[in-house]
Formats: structure tokens, C-alpha cells, sequence
């Protein structure tokens, strides 16, 4: 089975404390997009992946979750340490994949809670993927709610070619006096990765409106009025020298 692995992004991102167990209470509007990796899953006696990571990848820890053997092989688009969710994306995918495979009969919601045992970003975007709906998420990613339904619209994605490490970040984190951004994360990955900051600058100042930074970094979005200009505006953007592309909604 072929199955595209859609990438996220945190519309917002609220830290709200630091819980008991040491994660991080959070809430979050996280989005499914149209940029998206694509998984083959095939039944197997093992767990196999082509992916490089072993039997530490998130796939093979959703094979082992829902008991079963798979054999993994993914084309990757979503860039790692990006703040998009590539990882659980695809982990996410392969839940829903092998729960049709097998004939499990798990509910998405189920699906939801099995992946949060092995992933913060992975219970929303089960349900993101599957019904094509922005989640609200909090707690540490295990509490989700389909949110109202998404009004489509043009992105561009900008990748400033750093790896944004989501442990770094949450541990430069701290609460400020100062209005903060839509993504409470923004400032302390600025802080480690500067990068960040001149890819949201450079997205502003060639036009972008709302441009902001999704999950812990690195990628920064921006809206723009349609899916001409955001072809325009990624192409310029790459001429630059960053990783850019255009998306959508998953609506």
C-alpha cells in the first residue's frame, strides 16, 4: 500500500508550563499541509525500514504498537529537524496504513492514543491526515480535538538549512514579559539558530503576510494571495540560497 505522510504546521504554539513528568504542557492549532512524504507498507514477518534510523524509526515503533510486521519504504520530502513533523508523519501514516492492512479495526481516535505512547506530534496528525482538519492539541500532544474546518489558502515554506533540535529548544525557552509571537518557541530557536530569524525577515520583506515559525523550527511559512505568486515567491526565495516550497491546506 501507498500512502502520502502529510506534513504539519503550528498555526499556534502556546507553552504553558512544565508538567510533573518533565514535558512541557502545551497547546497548539496544528494544520495538515499538502507537502508530504510518501510510504510503500508492505505486511512482513519483521519490521524493516529503508529509512536509515532502524528499528529506532517511528514507523517501525507504530509496527511494534500495533503488533505487527511491516516492511517501510519512504520517499522523503519533509525535511528533518524542520518543525514540520516529518518523523510522526510518517508514523502517523503507517498506523493508518497498517490498521487497513491487517484489518485491525482500531478507531482513528484509538489510533490517536496508541501513536501518543511513542510520539508528542503523532495523535494530531493521525487525526489531521485522516480527516483533513486542523487539530487542537495539548497536554504533551496526548489530548486532540478536530478544530473548525480550514479555509483554503496559499503558503510558502522556507527552510534556512539548519537542523533545529526541539530539545535545545524548549530548554532555552523561557517566559517573557514581552508580547510574544504566535509560536512561543520563535524567540529561544532564533536565539540558537539566527538562521531562523533572516528567513522569517527575508519572507517579509518579499511579501509573505503572517510568516511565522512552525513546531520548534526550522522552517518559517508565510501566506500569500494565491498559488501563482507562491510559486513566484518560493523560486526567488531558492535563488537565495534556502530550501523553499509552495503548499496548501490539506482540506
Amino acid at each position: 500500500m501507498k500512502i502520502e505522510a502529510y506534513a504539519k504546521l503550528n498555526l499556534t504554539l502556546e507553552v504553558l508550563g512544565e508538567r510533573v513528568d518533565g514535558f512541557h504542557a502545551l497547546r497548539s492549532l496544528v494544520a495538515p499541509i499538502t507537502l508530504a512524504d510518501t510510504l510503500t507498507v508492505q505486511p512482513a514477518d519483521s519490521i524493516e525500514t529503508d529509512s536509515g534510523y532502524g528499528q529506532d524509526d517511528l514507523c517501525c515503533r507504530a509496527a511494534r504498537a500495533l503488533g505487527v510486521g511491516a516492511k517501510f519504504s519512504i520517499v522523503k520530502r519533509i525535511p528533518a529537524g524542520g518543525g514540520l513533523g516529518g518523523g510522526s508523519a510518517d508514523a502517523a501514516a503507517a498506523l493508518r496504513a497498517l490498521n487497513e492492512i491487517y484489518h485491525l479495526g482500531h478507531t482513528i481516535e484509538r489510533l490517536a492514543e496508541i501513536g501518543a505512547q511513542f510520539g508528542s506530534d503523532i495523535p494530531a496528525l493521525v487525526l489531521a491526515q485522516h480527516y483533513r482538519r486542523g487539530v487542537m492539541m495539548e497536554g504533551r500532544g496526548e489530548i486532540v480535538r478536530l478544530s473548525d474546518p480550514l479555509e483554503q489558502a496559499s503558503l510558502v515554506l522556507v527552510n534556512p538549512k539548519v537542523h533545529s533540535s526541539t530539545a535545545e529548544v524548549f530548554a532555552a525557552f523561557r517566559h517573557s514579559t514581552f508580547p510574544e509571537p504566535l509560536n512561543d518557541l520563535e524567540r529561544p530557536a532564533i536565539a540558537l539558530h539566527p538562521e531562523i530569524g533572516q528567513a522569517l525577515t527575508l519572507l517579509r520583506s518579499l511579501g509573505a503576510e503572517r510568516a511565522m515559525m512552525s513546531g520548534s523550527g526550522s522552517t518559517v511559512f508565510g501566506f500569500v494571495r494565491d498559488a501563482e505568486a507562491a510559486r513566484t515567491l518560493a523560486e526567488s526565495i531558492r535563488t537565495r540560497g534556502y530550501d523553499a516550497w509552495t503548499a496548501s491546506f490539506l482540506v
